[in-house]
């Protein structure tokens, strides 16, 4: 730069400014300066520009799996979201240990920022005294239905989710449902969908709540459908923890003669492509993914929804607050045979 700044015969701030898009310098000594760059084969150096300045322009994305079509979708959309902001993507495979890590701050030696969805720790659960990363110098965010004082956060609420669910039950006139959630720390879904289905006169009976053991793929919604029938329990309906886990039960229930949606109808959730290209189609409650993202990066101030409107790192976190997305209903085949597929909002009755 400096080699530059003699060339142009302006100084290193001016060249940097140019080549920052800053405001300030003329036409024509933004016109030297550019000249001067092409003569000389300048390049700026992203990596020696992170170590003067002791940013390293990164976020970390940490999820537990890219086998969980929920999780492959939203670190899609988080890293659209994220525009020009390069996202390190870390993998914690469910272990408790690996989140904790995360949440007392192991990503600070390669990302500015971070934001962490966890299962095999509910932040809000942990001891008191638990130490995290301090909002001021590394700001961390977390998706998750709950969460301690003062640690960011967005989810999309799962009270809202069973409550859309429960009025499209009723609109087709199930009445038996079964819910197949996980086993994880950090759900809060399983609880709310049976609460939210019975409170509102479905039949939820104890036996037909089940906790898989593998939650990230279809083995889950099979493993689900042959202790349901093992219990002989009459369902007329099953509601999954998500869409892999919805093929999954269709599959198995296919295979024992069932036939979706006529004798049971199943709802995934997350609305990822695997519940647009099964067979049938499955209907899914839709967490709005995108909208998460972006807000999980407006909370870092990155992103297009960043409070300054810029994408760049902020060095903290302006005021912590939880924010939630509202969920919708895509109504498919796994309910509605022939509907196709619709958008409902939540709390909107879905009929047929």
């Amino acid at each position: 730069m400096s080699d530059v700044a003699r060339q142009a015969g302006v100084s290193a701030k001016t060249v940097s400014n140019v080549l920052r898009g800053a405001a300030g310098a003329s036409p024509e000594t933004r016109r030297r300066v550019l000249k001067a760059v092409q003569m000389l084969g300048y390049r700026l150096n992203p990596n020696a520009s992170a170590l003067r300045s002791g940013r390293r322009g990164n976020v970390t994305l940490a999820i537990p799996t890219l086998q969980q079509p929920l999780y492959a979708a939203l670190a899609q959309a988080f890293m659209r979201a994220a525009a020009y902001t390069s996202v390190v993507l870390e993998l914690t495979q469910a272990d408790a240990q690996q989140e904790r890590e995360i949440l007392t701050g192991s990503w600070t030696r390669r990302s500015d920022a971070a934001v962490l969805v966890p299962q095999a720790l509910d932040p809000a659960s942990l001891p008191a005294g638990e130490v995290f990363v301090s909002a001021s110098t590394a700001p961390l965010v977390v998706i998750a239905d709950s969460g301690p004082v003062g640690l960011p956060r967005i989810s999309c609420p799962p009270d809202a989710q069973a409550t859309l669910v429960a009025a499209h039950l009723r609109s087709l006139g199930r009445i038996r449902p079964a819910v197949v959630g996980v086993s994880s720390a950090a759900d809060h879904w399983t609880r709310a969908c049976v609460r939210g289905l019975r409170e509102s006169g479905l039949r939820v009976d104890d036996d037909a709540v089940l906790r898989v053991g593998s939650p990230d793929g279809m083995l889950g919604g099979v493993e689900a459908v042959a202790r349901l029938a093992h219990a002989g329990l009459p369902v007329d309906a099953v509601v999954c923890h998500n869409d892999a886990l919805a093929a999954g039960a269709v599959s198995a229930l296919r295979r024992r003669g069932v036939q979706v949606p006529l004798d049971v109808a199943v709802i995934g959730r997350g609305n990822t492509d695997a519940a647009a290209f099964a067979t049938p189609t499955l209907t899914s409650v839709d967490l709005d993914l995108p909208a998460i993202a972006r807000g999980a990066l407006s909370l870092l101030s990155i992103g297009a929804d960043a409070t300054d409107g810029e994408d760049s790192l902020a060095p903290d976190l302006r005021e912590p607050r939880p924010l939630e997305t509202a969920p919708t209903l895509s109504v498919r085949d796994s309910t509605v045979d022939g509907v196709g597929a619709g958008v409902r909002a939540a709390g909107e009755p879905a009929g047929e």
